[in-house]
């Protein structure tokens, strides 16, 4: 994970209002908290989706679960993968697991069907699956395929991607639409999902959220931080999760204001037995002498100088003189391994993109 890692994934999820991708065990907890992050950031026009969208996350949850077959519990590659995204009045659920290749017709075939199937025909065979009690563990004659198909009014994208001879990764994507303000743009392809995947994979990223990190839209996001520490097994020290939520309350505070949103993005990463947390944010081009000089400030201390100056500043408060650093700042700095890395990527003549990234 770099600063220019985190500029490119702004860059790439530029038109979407909310985006939120997760890789790693999957619990009730975080189909909870993704649930209401999601709710949370929800304009006010697309209100009346949330109890359809909640019902299709747990779907696409649920569907995850039926057909998953994997055992190993250690990140890679072919980790179960969850993304949701919001992009003008459509709101996508992106479900992606590893499955065997032999039970791939069965799946097909019953996407297949769901997805040839008119109102009428659907409701038909939901009564049938229903009637003959057609269900079983593994999702029956595809009742969840039909449940979705019934709440979106719409098709199920779908794709096999082979891993090697034995598995395959599937992947699927709900579409849901506001009717009543429908803009008219056209269905994000399943291959942009699927570039998602790959680019989260390779970077080892276990969670990533783009939307708006205003104060109280942060609440939400710092609790699935903690709740996505838990239910993955790693064990992250109070000190990270304190670190985190300073990141976090730094871009709502800081970041370029528009239409009283802040937007940002956030990411944290696990590799070699270290946490990587990335941030980016909007930030109006007056603020970024300033903003530099903290951070060349910090970055050329020791630790013991950047304790020193930590004391320093309980007992004397906060200084006021411009380039001097902020106790997050200093904070951060103490207890990372490596200097605090960052960016500015001018956007136009008002405000730029900026991207830090440390470790732990």
């Amino acid at each position: 994970m770099t600063t220019k890692t985190i500029f490119e994934f702004y860059k790439l999820l530029e038109k979407d209002k909310i985006s939120f991708s997760y890789r790693g065990r999957f619990s009730n907890n975080v189909l909870t908290m993704a649930t209401e992050l999601l709710k949370e950031n929800l304009d006010e026009e697309h209100g009346r989706l949330r109890n359809k969208l909640s019902f299709l996350m747990i779907e696409s949850f649920q569907n995850i679960s039926r057909y998953a077959d994997k055992e190993n519990s250690e990140l890679d590659e072919t980790s179960e993968f969850f993304m949701t995204r919001n992009v003008g009045d459509t709101f996508y659920i992106i479900s992606a697991n590893l499955i065997d290749n032999d039970k791939i017709p069965v799946v097909r075939e019953k996407l297949e069907k769901v997805n040839t199937l008119d109102k009428k025909e659907l409701n038909l065979l939901y009564r049938e699956v229903l009637t003959n009690k057609q269900i079983n563990e593994k999702g029956g004659a595809g009742l969840g395929f039909i449940e979705m198909v019934r709440k979106t009014k719409g098709k199920l994208p779908f794709d096999f991607v082979k891993i090697d001879d034995k598995q395959s990764m599937f992947f699927m994507q709900i579409e849901l639409k506001n009717a009543k303000t429908d803009d008219g743009l056209p269905s994000l392809p399943i291959s942009d999902a699927k570039f998602v995947q790959e680019i989260v994979a390779a970077e080892n990223i276990l969670m990533m959220h783009k939307g708006d990190f205003s104060e109280e839209a942060v609440g939400p996001m710092i609790r699935m931080v903690e709740e996505n520490m838990q239910n993955i097994s790693l064990k992250i020290h109070k000190k990270i999760f304190h670190f985190l939520v300073e990141i976090l309350q730094n871009i709502s505070k800081h970041a370029y204001s528009t239409d009283d949103k802040r937007e940002g993005i956030f990411q944290i990463g696990f590799m070699n037995n270290k946490f990587h947390i990335g941030t980016g944010n909007l930030i109006a081009n007056n603020e970024i002498k300033n903003l530099k000089t903290q951070i060349d400030s910090v970055n050329s201390k020791t630790k013991d100088e950047l304790n020193e100056l930590y004391r320093k500043y309980l007992r004397e408060g906060k200084s006021t003189k411009t380039g001097s650093a902020g106790l997050g700042l200093i904070d951060l700095a103490r207890e990372t391994e490596d200097n605090i890395k960052y960016e500015f990527t001018q956007i136009n003549d008002e405000y730029s993109f900026f991207s830090l990234t440390v470790n732990f």
